[in-house]
């Protein structure tokens, strides 16, 4: 007589067995460059470039990047950013996502940092599809490297925001409600 728990487990292994069956081929992402987009006395901002490939056939969904930024002194940065793209069939794709790190000598120009993390995408397939929504599947592709930050900081505008003396200033003044409709 087979128990509950004896049908249970056969079943997981039957759904484990479909699982990997159905998943395509996960896309293959690498870091190509580190740019610091922007300065000041306390940060660095940075755009982690990466080249992202889909061999597979069918187009790949990418849902969020969850990723670490180390700096030799152990600055780090952690964070998750939603992906909002889509990796078109036997393609490669370069996708751009922020860091941003305390500004010490080793987070710099020239400064060799470490990102590693992880990129969630929807598999097509139906029965991928069918076990992502039940919870029994996510679909990630992990990644590790490291660059030399290369300096890519523009001008920024001023900030000072006040009006010349004897400049004419716009006034504006609060909307009042719209008039009461009547019948």
């Amino acid at each position: 007589m087979r128990t509950p728990f004896r049908l249970h487990s056969i079943a997981m292994v039957f759904i484990a067995t479909l699982s990997t069956s159905c998943t395509i081929a996960p896309p293959q992402v690498s870091l190509t460059a580190i740019r610091r987009s922007a300065s000041s006395p306390q940060a660095n901002a940075y755009d982690l470039e990466f080249s992202l490939r889909n061999s597979h056939h069918d187009a790949v969904e990418l849902e969020s990047w969850s990723y670490s930024v180390s700096a030799p002194d152990g600055s780090t940065y952690g964070g998750t950013w939603a992906a909002l793209a889509v990796l078109p069939a036997e393609t490669t794709k370069t996708l751009v996502i922020p860091a941003v790190l305390d500004a010490t000598p080793q987070t710099g120009s020239g400064a060799n940092l470490v990102v590693s993390g992880e990129v969630g995408y929807r598999d097509p397939g139906n029965l991928a599809r069918l076990l992502r929504q039940m919870g029994l599947l996510k679909s990630r592709s992990t990644f590790t490297g490291n660059a030399s930050v290369q300096d890519d900081i523009r001008p920024q505008p001023p900030t000072d925001r006040s009006v010349p003396q004897g400049a004419a200033v716009p006034v504006t003044t609060p909307m009042s409600p719209a008039p009461a409709k009547q019948d």
